[in-house]
């Protein structure tokens, strides 16, 4: 197999760097060869070779591997590159000699384990792997060799390959004096080194995106955090909707943070012991070999996994009325030792969950882009409802600090007042808005693209936030289905630039900003004992409280102490 499955052998060399007993994770890496220091190069569709002098040279190539086994061990479902795709180059070859070997009325069930790349770690410290093929035994070996050679005519790659199997070992891939690859059919070189390879990772980036699925079916793809911490694709457009904006922190492929509408997505991975949330760069159908899809998956840990605890801690995460915690429950079978646990888009438009095996029947329906919030075709902007003076306005309550991009298009206030009439009494904000700050945003135009809004401080601070950063006399609201509004206390911007009583919406909508009828902005004396015991209780998010326990409270428009 000299260069034709130099590509196969690449593709096993790929697969396998790791920590001392663990492969690593699926992701981009570019493979470099412990002995000789060079990296796997990929030509083109057939040839591969350990040639690449440094990692820009080398070929970055997607490993992707089913599920592991006792042992650590995996086979290699995916690895490819801009040059080909190594685990179809492998069925092609062997889909030619089946036909070969069915014409002249030979087995052939051997070729199924022949043809399979296991990665293996080696046990090093340095995490380096092995890349193997098992040949098992085959009856008269030596006439189906010739006939499969005989019918290769020479062709490099093929004799190659089957000129060096013996059957009944495992063949360990390892680097030749030409620089490709070749077979050991043990380890333990006199080089010692020659077949151990080093997988150097392509890290993400992060930052805040637009997250989407890679369906192309869904009228509605984009992912958006709505109440009771549910995750569903119903979103036609991100750009003016604060819940579609994901703060994203990757070490490498897995998710340190994954932030949206005060919500920590991470916390799910972080309440199962030894698990984690991971984005692992996948290929899209219509663009084989660019890496802008990704999957996410749940990698469960090596051992001790309890179906009732894992659902335990992920309603506990999410909330016991989570759809991601109810698929969790409902799939139990998928929730195993080693297991990953896929999200995917399913036809409702929402998200489910699936295993290793069901994962790939998804196609792009388990796939998603991350759409980075950077320039001018990804951007967040208001969208503006009261017009006055010549000028449009809207409230705002995000969960991330952003900044204008064209201040004279833009003003960001606080309200520091409202007077007897509701007329606010408006500051301007200078530099970055604070999370959590809920402001009123004049702008020039209604056009978006002159309303751009830039997320600031890419890393997120890991925990719900839900207190202004800012002095306001406003609160907010992350969902427009968690604070009732009542028409006796509060107040929406109204046509007029003015606070007043909607008598029109049933609750408050998400990521909007409001006021209570009588505002506050010194407390000097709180009144213990004006409650009307009819009137609702409010906290001072302006979230109904049905029990309220020891703290400063809303009731009939006056803070009250309990």
């Amino acid at each position: 197999m000299k260069k034709l499955i130099t590509l196969l052998l690449a593709a096993m060399v790929m697969a396998g760097a790791s920590a001392i007993t663990h492969l690593p994770d699926q992701g981009v890496y570019r493979i470099k060869n412990v002995y000789s220091g060079t990296y796997v190069k990929l030509q083109n569709n057939y040839l591969a070779d350990i040639t690449a002098l440094t990692y820009e040279d080398a070929s970055p190539l997607l490993v992707w591997y089913g599920e592991r086994d006792e042992n650590g061990e995996a086979l290699l479902t995916n690895l490819s590159g801009d040059g080909g795709d190594m685990i179809e180059t492998l069925e092609f070859i062997k889909g030619l000699i089946e036909e070969t070997l069915d014409y002249n009325n030979k087995p052939t069930w051997f070729l199924e384990e022949m043809f399979q790349l296991h990665l293996v770690p080696t046990g090093d410290p340095d995490g380096s792997v092995y890349l193997c093929v098992d040949v098992p035994e085959i009856e008269d070996w030596e006439e189906i060799r010739d006939i499969i050679l005989e019918a290769a005519g020479g062709q490099t790659a093929v004799t190659y390959y089957i000129s060096h199997m013996v059957p009944g070992n495992r063949h360990y891939m390892g680097i030749d004096y030409d620089g490709s690859f070749g077979y050991r059919l043990q380890a333990g070189t006199p080089e010692g080194t020659d077949i151990k390879f080093l997988m150097e990772r392509e890290d993400l980036e992060g930052g805040y995106c637009f997250v989407k699925t890679a369906s192309a079916t869904a009228e509605k793809p984009y992912l958006r955090r709505v109440h009771q911490l549910n995750s569903t694709v119903d979103l036609a457009s991100p750009h003016n909707d604060a819940s579609a904006v994901f703060n994203l922190a990757v070490d490498g492929i897995k998710v340190n943070s994954l932030f949206v509408q005060g919500f920590e997505m991470g916390t799910l991975a972080s309440a199962i012991n030894g698990a984690y949330l991971a984005l692992c760069p996948t290929n899209t159908t219509a663009e084989k070999f660019t890496y802008d899809a990704y999957a996410l998956k749940l990698q469960l840990p090596d051992e001790n996994v309890d179906a009732a605890a894992v659902v335990a801690a992920a309603k506990q995460a999410l909330g016991d009325d989570s759809e991601i915690a109810a698929a969790l429950e409902s799939h139990s079978s998928l929730i195993k030792d080693r297991a990953a646990i896929y999200f995917v888009h399913n036809d409702q438009g929402g998200i489910t969950i699936t295993g290793d095996e069901g994962y790939m029947q998804y196609g792009d329906d388990g796939k998603w882009k991350l759409e980075f919030i950077d320039d001018q075709d990804n951007y967040f902007a208001p969208a503006t409802q009261i017009e006055a003076g010549g000028k449009f306005y809207t409230t705002l309550y995000a969960a991330f600090p952003f900044t204008v991009v064209n201040a004279g298009n833009v003003v960001a206030y606080t309200v520091t007042a409202l007077d007897d009439n509701g007329t606010p009494v408006l500051e301007a904000i200078q530099g970055t808005i604070p999370a959590a700050t809920p402001v009123i945003l004049e702008c020039a135009s209604q056009n978006d693209a002159d309303n751009m809004l830039m997320p600031a401080a890419a890393t997120p601070s890991g925990a719900p936030i839900f207190t202004a950063a800012t002095p306001s006399s406003l609160n907010g609201t992350y969902f427009d289905d968690n604070t009732e509004n009542d028409h006796n206390t509060m107040l929406t911007l109204q046509d007029g630039l003015k606070f007043a009583i909607d008598n029109t919406a049933s609750f408050m909508p998400a990521n909007k900003a409001w006021a209570t009828k009588q505002v506050v902005t010194a407390i000097t004396t709180i009144a213990t004992d004006a409650r009307n015991a009819e009137a609702p209780i409010y906290d001072l998010m302006g979230r109904k409280v049905v029990n309220p326990t020891h703290g400063i409270y809303i009731r009939d428009g006056k803070k009250v102490v309990y």
